[in-house]
């Protein structure tokens, strides 16, 4: 009953298209279902040897099906505009529910089956809105006009009638359980296949590295395997559908007709009582089988709908206040007190964890592998909330604002910057949609993004491909770093923002985000999270993490004169530039 609730709930979302399109149509099929009547009017007129009215009935019937065939499509018409207006609505309150999710749900999704899902959810919805609201609502008018006719007869035929449409309908549930059931465990195979595809298209490249295109076919093979064999059993619930409900359905239009045949030969109905009786029956009952049929088909959907709808039902565990403080601007002060945090069933990350940094300050965390650098990153984006403690901002506690209000304020240029299946220049406007071309250009030439734009093919309007796989690391870095310079926020996040680049790129694109970060007019509160030693030297403060904790704080200068400090390993370790990544210091 929820899936249907849900369902009414998006439909009447846009209720005038649907009443307005639903009138029409059920004149169209009360019109439709008149046919009977007219088989009994008409016999009437013949046998009275009335050809004169019996002319003037086929005049009105011929009237009232063109009149039918009008609205019937008028509403189609309608009710086709309503339909696929109410599927975008879902669509967008998923997608919208989606991006609402917290950072926990992406990481633990895969995308493919998500994919999966949705597409079929939609394509759900469609079979949902159709057999609903037309082909039942065109039986359930078949059986008020048969009981109607059937009132002014015997009681024999509705009695009768009653009886085999439960005993099939009963029949008929039993089946569509069995089919459920079936279709769910298919689902789940599908889901695994579909999330193999994706593997394998988004990670071609990584197959190739290690030559292992046998292991990813076999791979596959096993999954079709068991998607082949759980399809096969999904498959044959149909048939037992079709030949149970089937004969069902088609034993009960003979017996009622042999019912009237012998109420005639008895003389207890006339012969238009008889043909009224035979035509319901060969109307009703093979619309009925075609219902049952696409009742089969709802059973097959129900789950995919139901999956579908549920997806707005997922918790979002970092919600927005319902009371959130506005801020127009900000100064940028930044302060971690005592927080404590772990990821899902793991062991801690943080623990008492307290860090303040002012305003246009630059600070550096440093750490082997584990230490929580990124998860402090995390925690400032608010892609998590700590379990205990508070991360401020100007002093405001983040749960008290909304989250896409709280990252206009922060830039992220991430290790691994992943592009969108665009263009260069889309992908470098995407920090700041307003910006004028100038600006965006000005931001390319900045990050260094100029110099092999050039030589691509369609300059900024190149296409880079999924994840901007046409590029290479350093590019996709440079256009993360433009993305920054043009979106100029108050805080910027650098987690190994030039890890992929030569050092000649480094030190160019060190001096621009420098003088960002460091204009006195407007000077960025800055957390660089680094190996690369070039990129922390110049930090104001240099955070040492271990296990959670701060091992260490100050400034370069400072912190290599500690001997037997985190800090000091840790310089012995670079090699080329970089800081070692190995175990905590504990741990050695």
């Amino acid at each position: 009953m929820k899936i249907f609730l849900r369902l009414y709930h998006f439909i009447w979302l846009h209720k005038w298209p649907f009443i307005l399109g639903s009138i029409p149509m059920i004149i169209a099929m009360i019109l439709n279902n008149i046919s009977p009547f007219f088989v009994k009017w008409l016999t009437e007129n013949a046998q009275a040897q009335n050809f004169e009215q019996a002319s003037f009935l086929i005049l009105i019937f011929a009237v009232l099906l063109v009149t039918a065939n009008f609205l019937e499509n008028l509403g189609y018409f309608i009710t086709d505009k309503n339909m696929v207006r109410t599927s975008n609505t879902i669509a967008h309150a998923v997608l919208t529910h989606i991006h609402d999710l917290d950072f926990a749900y992406h990481t633990n999704k895969s995308s493919g089956k998500l994919i999966s899902l949705m597409k079929r959810g939609d394509d759900a919805f469609f079979a949902y809105y159709d057999i609903i609201n037309r082909q039942l609502l065109n039986l359930s008018i078949s059986f008020g006009m048969m009981i109607f006719a059937f009132t002014t007869l015997k009681a024999t035929y509705l009695f009768s009638v009653a009886i085999l449409v439960l005993l099939t309908a009963l029949v008929a549930t039993f089946l569509i359980k069995i089919n459920i059931k079936k279709r769910q465990a298919f689902n789940e195979a599908d889901d695994e296949v579909s999330s193999a595809r994706v593997d394998n298209l988004v990670n071609f490249d990584t197959v190739k590295y290690f030559a292992n295109e046998e292991f990813e076919q076999n791979r596959f093979a096993a999954l079709l395997k068991t998607w082949n064999q759980r399809l096969q059993a999904y498959f044959f619930t149909f048939r037992y559908f079709d030949g149970l409900v089937g004969n069902l359905i088609n034993l009960a239009l003979v017996g009622i007709m042999y019912l009237a045949l012998v109420d005639l030969s008895q003389g207890q109905i006339s012969l238009p009582d008889f043909l009224l009786v035979s035509t319901f029956a060969m109307t009703l009952f093979p619309k009925m089988m075609h219902l049952l049929f696409s009742m089969r088909e709802l059973a097959k959907k129900h789950t995919d709908l139901k999956t579908y709808l549920e997806l707005l039902d997922e918790p979002i565990k970092v919600n927005d206040p319902e009371q959130a403080k506005a801020l127009s601007k900000i100064d940028g002060e930044i302060e971690f007190k005592e927080v404590d945090f772990a990821y899902e069933n793991k062991q801690a990350i943080l623990r008492d964890f307290s860090l303040h940094i002012r305003a246009g300050e630059v600070v550096a965390l440093v750490g082997f592998s584990g230490a929580g650098k990124s998860t402090v990153a995390k925690l400032l984006m608010r892609m998590y909330d700590p379990q205990q403690g508070e991360v401020l901002i100007d002093g405001i506690n983040l749960k008290e604002l909304r989250r896409v209000e709280l990252r206009k304020f922060i830039g992220v240029v991430p290790q691994d910057p992943l592009l969108f299946n665009n263009s260069v220049y889309f992908n470098i406007a995407y920090a700041k949609h307003q910006a004028k071309r100038q600006e965006v250009l000005a931001a390319a030439k900045a990050a260094q993004v100029d110099d092999f734009v050039r030589d691509l093919s369609a300059g900024y309007d190149t296409i880079v491909g999924e994840r901007g796989i046409k590029l290479s690391g350093g590019q996709r870095q440079r256009l993360a770093i433009a993305r920054v310079l043009l979106e100029k926020p108050k805080i910027i996040i650098m987690d190994e923002a030039t890890s992929s680049l030569d050092s000649a790129s480094e030190k160019i694109i060190q001096q621009a985000f420098w003088q960002m970060v460091r204009d006195p007019k407007d000077p960025k509160t800055s957390i660089i999270i680094a190996h690369r030693l070039s990129t922390i030297m110049q930090a104001d403060r240099i955070v040492v993490l271990d296990q959670g904790k701060i091992a260490e704080l100050g400034t370069h200068s400072q912190l290599i004169k500690n001997k037997g400090g985190i800090y000091q390993k840790l310089w012995s370790l670079q090699r080329n530039g970089f800081i070692g990544d190995g175990e905590s210091d504990s741990q050695k």
